[in-house]
């Protein structure tokens, strides 16, 4: 059995490695691996994420039909904004993926603060 902080960190682990793999790699067999990596470590991530969810299930958008693409939405769109930032050339096109990712950012720590328990005063 794994160290418990070895254990919370495997998903964080592959999405950066996956991260970095797309970023470094000029080549489409890294580039690939990478993506591979990333969305392992999403799916990790999503997995752990829905089990340990603290807030009501009254409280939670009723999304049966795309289910996975709303839970993996954040994770899309930051690799769809690395990809354009690393294998497109055009300015305008690497200013689109910045702004995605940052989108994706955004949409990843809302999730993370809305599936935390709320206080009650």
């Amino acid at each position: 059995m794994l160290v418990i902080p070895i254990y919370e960190s495997i998903p964080y682990f592959y999405v950066v490695i996956g991260g970095l793999c797309v970023l470094l790699s000029n080549t489409v067999l890294p580039t690939t691996i990478g993506i591979f990596l990333f969305f392992n470590g999403a799916n990790m991530w999503q997995l752990r994420s829905n089990s340990r969810r603290k807030d009501h299930k009254v409280n939670r958008i009723k999304v049966n039909k795309y289910f996975y693409y709303y839970e993996l939405k954040p994770f899309i769109l930051f690799m769809c904004g690395l990809l354009l930032t690393h294998w497109m050339a055009n300015e305008l096109v690497m200013l689109a993926g910045v702004m995605i990712c940052l989108i994706a950012i955004l949409i990843f720590c809302l999730r993370v603060l809305n599936r935390r328990s709320r206080s009650i005063v």
